[in-house]
């Protein structure tokens, strides 16, 4: 089953806080473009979330994050089977399978940050932030 004609990606994001509990998203600090830290390197606990729409047949959709810092210098993937939880509900023939991950980024230097999305092995989304010191913000 296709990415491009079957599973649809609705929204992504990255937020400072996101959680799914009973089919609902609930989000904290989303869409932000820049992240500042007293120094490098550093952390930044990083929440990516979003709704993929499918057909109410599918059983499961495989979705990937992977986080690459500048440089590329290492690459945080993070795998996951999506599926329909107990208080998923059809409409249209389709379903909404929301998602959310936190995780915890090494900032190593300042630059852009890339968070890929894929869904069944095609990459369908990029989000990016900018790390700066917060002494380039004053």
């Amino acid at each position: 089953m296709g990415v491009g004609t079957e599973i649809k990606l609705d929204y992504a994001f990255v937020a400072d806080y996101a959680q799914v509990i009973d089919n609902k998203l609930t989000v904290v600090g989303a869409s932000y473009t820049y992240v500042f830290t007293d120094v490098f390197p550093s952390t930044h606990m990083l929440s990516v979330a979003g709704r993929l729409r499918a057909p109410e047949g599918i059983d499961t959709v495989p979705l990937r994050i992977e986080v690459v810092p500048p440089n590329e210098a290492y690459t945080i993937g993070v795998d996951m089977e999506l599926d329909h939880g107990p208080h998923v509900r059809p409409y249209d023939g389709k379903v909404g399978l929301l998602f959310a991950i936190t995780m915890q980024v090494p900032l190593i230097a300042p630059g852009l940050y890339e968070v890929f999305l894929y869904v069944e092995g095609e990459q369908v989304r990029r989000l990016a932030f900018e790390a700066q010191a917060i002494e380039q913000h004053k």
